[in-house]
């Protein structure tokens, strides 16, 4: 609701405007997340084994990425009225975009704060999580007797690809 609210599509702001608007929100949230992983290891130096399962907060956190770009996204294009919708402005404005005009990833920054991550070993992971499900889509395809590279998907990926470039 937070990151709702912070990026109203009315507004016409640039991109650092958007980006100060919205790390702060994202700070809070992963230093929320981040006690668990304080009070794990504070535990392991007394000794007790924690059960506390942290894996999900990742899930939370990428969705929460997810919005986020989304929302900016939307916003950019209420700037930029000429910029296409779909696959166009998703390669345009990628992870690496995001990261390169100082978006916090929360993802990240969780982390880094719990595991030392740089902003590199997040894209790189990003980038084979996007290929592994790109794999498996047409593994499924093929499964289904189908072809995946229709030339209605082709012509899309060529259009972002001219838009991009």
């Amino acid at each position: 609701m937070k990151i709702k609210e912070k990026t109203q599509k009315r507004l016409t702001l640039s991109k650092e405007q958007w980006i100060n608007r919205v790390n702060p929100i994202i700070r809070g949230k992963v230093n929320y997340y981040t006690t668990v992983i304080k009070a794990i290891k504070t535990n392991e130096q007394y000794g007790q084994k924690s059960r506390c399962v942290t894996r999900w907060m990742r899930t939370i956190l990428l969705s929460v990425d997810g919005y986020i770009r989304r929302r900016l996204r939307v916003a950019f294009i209420h700037k930029h009225p000429s910029q296409k919708k779909g696959m166009k402005m998703n390669s345009k404005w990628n992870n690496a975009f995001f990261v390169g005009i100082k978006l916090i990833p929360s993802y990240w920054l969780y982390l880094n704060k719990a595991y030392g991550y740089t902003l590199q070993d997040y894209l790189e992971e990003l980038k084979s999580k996007s290929k592994q499900k790109v794999q498996r889509a047409i593994e499924r395809t093929h499964e289904k007797g189908e072809e995946y590279y229709t030339p209605h998907r082709l012509q899309k990926m060529q259009n972002a690809w001219n838009a991009s470039s």
